[in-house]
């Protein structure tokens, strides 16, 4: 598999793992679901994601010498401070908590979706 390939499928990851965990979030804020057993992990793992999805594109880059497309960069970097913001409200939103990432996770779900469409040639 190529990086190209690699960046690419990383990508859907990174957009299908912030969906589930931003619905189910919401959901967790609701009542709709009771269970937050395995909520956590799935944050950390969309989040994870997100970072790899950035070492893999600096890789691409790298590697191809590919000319700098600010807007992806920005939808790219806006992603990790949305992670920063996210870290750092945690504490204070009270017991909105699972409100705040799961709309935090489907916004960067949003930027994944536009960089995605920016980054393609």
């Amino acid at each position: 598999m190529s990086l190209r390939d690699l960046h690419t499928t990383v990508a859907f990851l990174l957009i299908f793992m912030n969906a589930i965990a931003g619905v189910w979030g919401i959901l967790l804020d609701r009542k709709s679901l009771k269970s937050t057993r395995f909520f956590w992990a799935a944050i950390v793992a969309a989040q994870i994601i997100v970072f790899a999805q950035a070492i893999v594109g600096v890789a691409l880059q790298s590697e191809e010498k590919i000319e700098p497309d600010d807007f992806h960069y920005l939808y790219g970097f806006s992603m990790i401070i949305a992670i920063a913001l996210l870290y750092g409200y945690r504490n204070t939103i009270g017991n909105k908590k699972f409100l705040l990432y799961g709309l935090g996770s489907l916004f960067i779900m949003g930027l994944g979706i536009r960089a995605m469409f920016l980054g393609t040639t």
